[in-house]
């Protein structure tokens, strides 16, 4: 048998392990808690779970046992009123309650689970039959998290799109561009993946929303494939999204809009030259209302 040149293996084994998954392992060592903040220290990684509401709270990872700085292009609010909850451990799991959400957090594979007050199962993490074992982990720079799919759950958001208004069982791929297709009299353009305004946010008819705080380009596999389970993932940076409980649609964009702020509207003068372009042609030039400045 021809052995392998040292260096090679040695290369090859920096490229296995760079595409190698990690998950952000065990919980062994407790937690700390600081007010409204949850502190897990696991094997591969460290794993914050802080509350901003009984209804809301956040979810950051680290693979490097570090958290990056609050920042202000995607996010507005950082500061949360103090939250009443109490976490019991539970040997196997670690039981917190607020007065809206029940989260069961499994220490061995550390994995989040979410029903509301009454127990009804709203997002979990247990998949038996995913590569991921769901969770969150990493390949590379790549962060993700996969989850369950829940029987007749739908996803709504994720900005502007020209596909479909359900997403379940696509592939969602947010980046600003035009798509690419094959067809040169569409000028390479792909009207299902064109993406002007990318929003890493979505609302399930289960009665929550996601929001991946990551400015990075991420994707959504709301299922395409297998039908029980759907993931979301960044290319580079943190791992850092927020849970929010409705049930409602609109209870779920208001505490969403919390975390990122509200757009003031444009003034009136603002639309005065206001009119819709295509491939560098105009419609409506000829029939623009006049607004008096």
């Amino acid at each position: 048998m021809k052995k392998i040149p040292l260096f090679l293996a040695f290369v090859l084994l920096v490229v296995v392990d760079a595409f190698a998954q990690t998950g952000i392992g065990s919980n062994k060592s407790g937690y700390k808690k600081d007010g409204n903040t949850l502190f897990f220290s696991n094997a591969n990684g460290d794993v914050k779970i802080e509350f901003c509401s009984a209804s809301m709270f956040r979810v950051r990872a680290s693979w490097s046992r570090k958290f990056a700085p609050d920042e202000h292009l995607m996010q507005e609010n950082y500061t949360w009123p103090a939250v009443d909850y109490k976490i019991t451990d539970a040997k196997s799991a670690y039981v917190i309650q607020t007065s809206a959400l029940i989260i069961t957090v499994i220490k061995s594979p550390f994995i989040i689970n979410v029903a509301d007050s009454k127990g009804v199962m709203l997002s979990s993490e247990y998949v038996p039959d995913s590569k991921q074992n769901g969770g969150l982990h990493h390949i590379g720079d790549t962060v993700m998290c996969t989850k369950d799919l829940l029987p007749d759950e739908h996803f709504f958001g994720f900005g502007e799109r020209m596909d479909f208004t359900d997403q379940r069982n696509k592939l969602v791929k947010l980046n600003v561009g035009r798509g690419k297709s094959k067809n040169n009299l569409l000028g390479a353009y792909n009207i299902n993946e064109a993406n002007y305004c990318p929003v890493p946010f979505f609302m399930s008819t289960k009665g929550y929303g996601i929001y991946l705080h990551n400015s990075s380009a991420t994707e959504w596999n709301m299922d395409s494939k297998t039908d029980n389970e759907y993931s979301f993932k960044a290319n580079d940076g943190e791992l850092d999204y927020y849970f929010i409980y409705g049930p409602t649609f609109p209870v779920i964009l208001n505490s969403y809009l919390s975390i990122t702020g509200k757009t003031p509207l444009l003034p009136r003068f603002a639309f005065g030259l206001h009119m819709g372009t295509y491939s560098g042609g105009t419609w409506g030039m000829k029939n623009l209302p006049r607004i008096d400045m």
